[in-house]
């Protein structure tokens, strides 16, 4: 079935390259045959797809994306991240290294926080730890602080892209 998939587009690319695009002297294949020369190799890197910002990490330790905010560890207060919107998520960057990864919000005014970005300074702040925003969201999805924490310190203290 594949071999005659590849067949058929074969056969199609073999039309086409014999076509003439309205009134010009050289077919398609003959054009391409002068263009070949010309161009030049594809890029290393791949191409990016999404929306690319520089943002400022608020005090909160949040960038904010049109119009909804999405937690960074809080180490990154006050530094410039990179951020790449795509239609489905949002990935944020140090330099080039992945800092932070969410799914992106639908409406407006919302706010995406993982709790793991919060708990160094949780450690050093134990008293935020029962009116934390990051907490009672990490609840909801069914995540507890504890186990956050337990699974922190089973990696070292690395997450998402951590050193």
């Amino acid at each position: 079935m594949l071999s005659e998939l590849n067949a058929m587009v074969e056969r199609w690319d073999e039309e086409d390259d014999a076509r003439r695009i309205m009134q010009r002297a050289l077919t398609i294949g003959e054009m391409f045959t002068v263009e070949r020369p010309l161009l030049g190799p594809l890029p290393e890197e791949e191409f990016e797809t999404g929306l690319v910002s520089s943002l400022r990490v608020d005090r909160y330790s949040q960038v904010r994306v049109r119009t909804n905010h999405y937690s960074v560890p809080v180490r990154l207060i006050g530094r410039m991240v990179r951020v790449v919107l795509h239609a489905s998520e949002l990935v944020v960057y140090d330099a080039h290294k992945e800092v932070a990864r969410h799914e992106r919000l639908i409406g407006k005014g919302g706010s995406r926080l993982e709790l793991d970005h919060y708990l160094e300074a949780l450690v050093r702040k134990p008293g935020a730890l029962p009116g934390a925003t990051a907490l009672d969201q990490a609840r909801s999805a069914g995540k507890s602080a504890w186990g956050a924490a337990q699974a922190r310190q089973a990696t070292g203290g690395r997450k998402d892209g951590d050193v």
